[in-house]
């Protein structure tokens, strides 16, 4: 079990730090503020992701909450985009003016981190269905 949370450890920080660093050479020219914005949706996706897995790969060794762990993840998605849209509001639909683009681009740690965390719950529950 250590094992496994060492390899997400470094599976979600290689990638997320290298798509970071990628979407903000591609994005050069973005506004002064918005490198900070972008920094603080990554590391709250990583956080939430990585915490999530971590806690489901626990959670999993215990079988009376087996059958109940894909409810228990379509819940806990809901409320990550909930916080995620109430923490990020004033960028993504409050009085702070940013072009769609940039608000659009701040949704991209979203899908990364979605797709890392639907890859290793659904490994963790076809590894403990065998």
């Amino acid at each position: 079990m250590l094992k496994n949370i060492i390899l997400y450890i470094v599976v979600f920080t290689v990638v997320g730090a290298t798509s970071y660093f990628l979407q903000d050479l591609a994005i050069s020219a973005a506004p002064t503020y918005f490198g900070s914005v972008l920094i603080k949706a990554y590391t709250f996706h990583y956080l939430f992701s990585l915490t999530l897995v971590i806690v489901f790969l626990i959670a999993s060794k215990n079988n009376s909450f087996f059958d109940q762990l894909g409810f228990m993840y379509m819940g806990l998605l809901v409320f990550k985009i909930m916080v995620f849209a109430i923490v990020f509001y004033p960028y993504l639909l409050g009085e702070l003016i940013m072009p769609q683009l940039y608000r659009a681009l701040l949704l991209i740690p979203v899908l990364i981190f979605l797709f890392l965390e639907v890859f290793f719950i659904s490994k963790i529950m076809h590894e403990k269905r065998l």
